[in-house]
């Protein structure tokens, strides 16, 4: 045999040998039953009892990172039962650490915990996820794990059609009755405490009726034969002494008491002042989830979170807004939105400009359709890379760490909600061919008027400050109108702040094939 010969007899065993043992070893996850729904503590008050007896919905917008973040450890820290989480990404970050650290203060009063991370966070936590699984009211699985999760670039050569399809799903449930969805992961820059640069992004707290669906569609995930248990995917043996290493290192991260009690009581009272200025609402509201299914390419229509959005929903006749972080419409979809604001429907649009994007291939298939959509009479708004904040994050006040100005006014959108004639839609939906077609998605919509109103408001007030305005010239070229605080306008003629060498590679990138991906 010659040489030539045996290295290729040799190249193609090896070949057989990785496709044919590339399939996940057999899931030997247990299932669980559903979660009860315990609502006798959280829903206390007789009007608030009989809005829930009504099938109401009790549910709370959230704006910003320190509501954002006070909400889901009230909801961790006040759980008498059962705590259900399901996250795309939870970094190993000052936020991460502290989630993790208050699960375990709730599992060690009792509160059966059930976390559920998709794999395409890495590999980061695995020894801290695993310390945690040692307690026996913790238990962790990931969802549609990697076959090489230490060298992950061969599941992208010879598993792609597996792990291009992620559950990009956000929500934490607490004792079946109260819950918090919306676009953020747990992770430092999406709750204003990040040292490189902080998203925008929106959440919504719930309570009642609709987390019925929401401890569903969790179950369903939960229960999937891609949910793994974690020690069943890593090689580090498990060993008592890691849960108890992983106990002092919360504490040392957390401080002494006294300090950890003045960081509580300024929370306290700074979520008692956001309250009183906007206080808990109810409406009817429906809990919309894409079923794993979806994971296979093999979910049904009902299946889908596009399709019961767009049931609940149905057509816009007077009034569209939709804010996304990945805005690519497709062909179809620019066609749909053209048609309806050229029939006299008010269609506002707000998405990430180019340097502002932190995943800079979307722009490129998105930016290809601005012209038509601005020709047809859809207005587009592209959030700035740098926001002003003046004031100290909750984070520098509550740690006495400074974030430096560069970076904390440093910003990317990340939220992902539209309103419709009186029905808002706040979630982890992208208008994108990813979320409608290859990730999973969770959301809520709500039936309100007071909650439309109160978003189109804010978008009047802030779309100036945070956002540059598009429109066109007398000669259908683009221009960007950068709102200046004095009143002013300034009038920009290509990508804000890009080089040309940029812009030349946005166009290029829209020629390629790929769109289907993004």
């Amino acid at each position: 045999m010659t040489k030539l010969k045996f290295c290729m007899l040799t190249y193609l065993t090896c070949l057989v040998f990785l496709l044919s043992g590339c399939d996940l070893a057999a899931n030997t996850a247990q299932k669980s039953a559903e979660t009860k729904m315990q609502t006798e503590h959280w829903i206390t008050q007789n009007e608030s009892r009989q809005k829930f007896a009504l099938g109401q919905t009790a549910y709370l917008p959230l704006f910003d990172g320190f509501m954002s973040i006070s909400s889901r450890l009230y909801l961790i820290n006040h759980a008498k039962y059962t705590l259900d989480l399901q996250y795309y990404i939870w970094r190993d970050d000052y936020i991460g650490n502290l989630m993790l650290s208050q699960l375990l203060s709730a599992a060690d009063r009792g509160v059966k915990v059930r976390l559920l991370i998709d794999d395409q966070n890495g590999n980061q936590l695995d020894k801290k996820l695993s310390a945690l699984s040692q307690h026996p009211n913790i238990e962790i699985r990931i969802f549609n794990p990697y076959y090489f999760r230490d060298f992950r670039v061969l599941d992208y050569a010879l598993r792609f059609k597996h792990i291009n399809h992620r559950m990009h799903n956000k929500l934490i449930v607490a004792d079946g009755a109260v819950a918090v969805t919306g676009g953020r992961n747990i992770s430092s820059e999406y709750f204003d405490a990040s040292y490189q640069f902080q998203f925008t992004d929106v959440d919504i707290f719930f309570a009642g009726q609709a987390v019925k669906a929401a401890n569903q569609s969790f179950w369903q995930f939960w229960n999937d034969p891609l949910s793994y248990q974690i020690n069943g995917l890593i090689s580090t043996p498990q060993n008592s002494r890691h849960l108890v290493e992983l106990r002092k290192f919360f504490i040392n991260a957390r401080g002494s008491q006294k300090t950890l009690k003045k960081r509580i009581d300024m929370a306290e009272k700074e979520l008692a002042n956001h309250l009183e200025q906007r206080p808990i609402q109810w409406a009817k509201a429906h809990f919309v989830a894409d079923h794993p299914n979806k994971i296979r390419n093999n979910a049904a229509k009902s299946e889908r979170i596009y399709s019961q959005m767009l049931n609940l929903m149905g057509e816009p006749k007077h009034h569209l807004e939709l804010v996304s972080a990945y805005f690519v419409p497709t062909q179809w979809g620019a066609d749909y939105l053209s048609q309806r604001a050229k029939n006299g429907i008010d269609i506002r649009i707000l998405t990430n400009s180019f340097m502002a994007n932190d995943v800079a291939v979307v722009h490129a298939f998105y930016q290809k359709y601005r012209k038509q959509l601005l020709k047809n009479g859809v207005k587009l708004w592209e959030f700035k890379p740098y926001i002003e904040r003046g004031e100290r994050t909750w984070y520098e006040r509550m740690t006495g760490n400074i974030i430096p100005a560069k970076n904390k006014n440093s910003s990317s959108l990340h939220a992902k909600f539209f309103d419709v004639d009186g029905m808002v839609f706040i979630g982890s939906f992208n208008f994108d061919p990813r979320s409608a077609y290859l990730n999973t998605e969770v959301g809520l919509v709500v039936e309100s008027d007071q909650l439309q109103n109160e978003i189109s408001a804010n978008l009047n007030r802030y779309l100036p400050q945070v956002a540059y305005e598009l429109k066109l010239n007398d000669k259908d070229e683009i221009i960007w109108l950068d709102h200046q605080k004095n009143g002013t306008v300034k009038i920009l003629t290509h990508e804000p702040e890009t080089t040309r060498f940029q812009r030349w590679i946005i166009h290029t990138v829209a020629k390629t094939p790929f769109e289907w991906m993004m």
